[in-house]
């Protein structure tokens, strides 16, 4: 359904009352998907309630069909109407969610009509108080941010598929299926393009519910960073020899576990090399377009990347496709950022919201959604529960203790993580498999002086690995901002030259640690955030602009990074 919708901003509050869901006039378009903000001035600082509508028509073909509404992220919150009737309700804009449409005219035209709210608030996931206070330091976009589809299946469909695979070819496949009488499941994996069939096999008399397939293949090629070979898992549903409903499923074999202090693809170790990434650009808002995408994903090849972590949300279908076809290890993280939480709530505070049984509710629904979306995809190596809470408080920490335990429930084939800022103060750092650690020593402390920033940072590591000797430690968050065209000799903090140098230094003495296995540099490119005295409209800690054009430290990021590689593979 992406395309040009009618829009309207209900500031006062009375589109329920006026009953806008049953359609409403207005003469302002919006495109979808993308966020409202950009795409017209007058609404770039609005948060609250907006209204989407569109209408579309229905072949009478498929009358008969069960239909179903698909948002791959909107929000932060989103109700549906189609024709008048309420369809459903969802929290939060990062995740999919979709809805069966019981009322829909085959053979003529529908309406769709939707309820934006972006309201912040301190009980949102992740938190604010306003547009420009917030618990994180990325802008809040309000809209349909990503793609909207109609879906039509057959009663007897394929609800859920669930795919773990090895290195050695072996595949394991939970496929949930409802039907009211017995089906066939004809299960087939072909190759990348779908041009040969490598392997097919029917299973009879399967019942509504889960049906657990497995198989060991020969002669897989695995799927690595090197190597990103992908297959389909094709999953077909026959009815008295009647085709009712296939899924296909990209896919790759490869294998991961953390073990004595080393991350291994393929019982291989591999270092992270990459990036703290956004989901932001000019007009388009929280939707990066796909020629974006292209351009970010070879411009990362380019300089020898192979990592990155969704920070601090999870990112879209569409980007994590090209994680899967480029063969990027990403480190998958929901919205549940908490840097900047000092600022909007006191300790007291704090600790209540995380002791609310009903908010970690919430934030269990928004992991399990997350989790069911991405699963199947080899690019996702690792999850990372959190970013940035308040880990030296003995409340918090157990939180993240249950959520990594939940994690490990929801899917045990992935090792955990949590991108922490308190050093050396951390209580949680024991209750994750791997340690992920944010330094900014030389910008937001030690400032001007990179040398003693590296110096305290190195302290600290060491007594961090003192403590958790077979932890595997990456650095998720590095970096300094830089105004593109500013330059400074010496390097001065804002300068091109300043990020480059501080860069350049944080990776020289980090990769001489044997323990540290990834770097991930603060930020790929400058990104949009709230207003504030320490930003300029943008967080400038991107070594591209916002528009992907390159700054100094690209260059020697691209020289460090290769260096790496040939140091590593020794």
């Amino acid at each position: 359904m992406e395309g040009f919708w009618k829009f309207k901003i209900d500031k006062d509050l009375i589109g329920d009352k006026e009953e806008w869901f049953k359609g409403f006039e207005s003469n302002d378009l919006i495109f979808v998907p993308s966020s409202w903000n950009e795409q017209n001035p007058e609404w770039d600082q609005f948060t609250g309630v907006a209204w989407y509508q569109k209408d579309f028509y229905i072949q009478k073909e498929l009358e008969g069909k069960l239909a179903w509404i698909r948002f791959e992220g909107a929000g932060y919150k989103t109700r549906i109407w189609t024709n008048g009737n309420f369809v459903g309700e969802h929290e939060g804009a990062f995740t999919s969610f979709g809805y069966a449409i019981k009322e829909l005219k085959f053979g003529g035209f529908n309406r769709i009509v939707v309820r934006i709210d972006n309201s912040p608030s301190i009980r949102n996931l992740p938190p604010a108080l306003g547009l420009n206070v917030s618990a994180f330091d990325f802008f809040h976009y309000g809209g349909i941010h990503r793609p909207v589809y109609l879906e039509f299946t057959d009663k007897c469909y394929v609800e859920d598929l669930t795919i773990y695979t090895s290195s050695d070819g072996s595949l394991k496949a939970l496929i949930d299926n409802v039907c009211e009488e017995p089906v066939s499941l004809k299960v087939s994996l072909a190759s990348k393009d779908l041009n040969s069939i490598i392997y097919e096999e029917t299973v009879s008399d399967v019942k509504s519910g889960r049906y657990i397939y497995k198989k060991k293949f020969s002669g897989i090629k695995p799927w690595s960073p090197e190597e990103p070979n992908l297959y389909n898992l094709i999953v077909e549903l026959y009815l008295d020899g009647e085709l009712k409903d296939s899924v296909y499923e990209r896919i790759g074999f490869r294998s991961i576990k953390v073990k004595e202090g080393k991350i291994y693809v393929n019982d291989k170790p591999v270092f992270l090399k990459g990036f703290g990434r956004h989901e932001d650009y000019p007009v388009f808002g929280k939707n990066l377009p796909g020629p974006v995408l292209i351009r970010d994903f070879y411009l990362m090849k380019k300089m020898g990347a192979n990592s990155f972590r969704t920070s601090h949300y999870p990112y879209s279908n569409m980007h994590l496709d090209m994680a899967d076809e480029f063969g990027f290890l990403v480190i998958l993280e929901p919205p549940l950022c908490y840097s900047g939480m000092e600022r909007i709530a006191d300790k007291k505070s704090i600790v209540k919201l995380f002791s609310d049984r009903e908010y970690l509710a919430k934030a269990k629904k928004v992991i399990a959604e997350m989790i069911k979306e991405h699963k199947n995809r080899p690019s996702v190596i690792m999850y990372s529960v959190m970013n940035e809470p308040q880990s030296d408080m003995p409340e918090i920490a157990e939180v993240i203790k249950e959520l990594s335990a939940y994690f490990n429930k929801l899917d045990p084939s992935r090792p955990t993580t949590f991108a922490s800022n308190r050093s050396v103060k951390d209580l949680a750092l024991g209750y994750v498999d791997v340690i992920s650690l944010n330094f900014y020593r030389g910008w937001y402390s030690e400032w001007g002086d990179i040398d003693r920033g590296v110096e305290a940072m190195m302290a600290d590591l060491e007594e961090i690995h003192r403590r958790h000797p077979d932890k595997p430690i990456i650095i998720t968050e590095f970096g300094a901002s830089a105004v593109l065209g500013l330059h400074s000799e010496p390097p001065q903090m804002w300068s091109e030259e300043y990020q480059a140098e501080f860069i350049r230094k944080y990776v020289e003495a980090l990769s001489r640690k044997d323990y540290i296995v990834g770097l991930h540099v603060w930020n790929f490119a400058d990104f949009r955030t709230p207003q504030t005295p320490w930003r300029t409209i943008l967080n400038r800690k991107g070594v591209f602009t916002r528009d992907r054009q390159p700054k100094l430290s690209v260059a020697v990021l691209s020289s460090s990074f290769n260096k790496l590689e040939k140091r590593w593979r020794r």
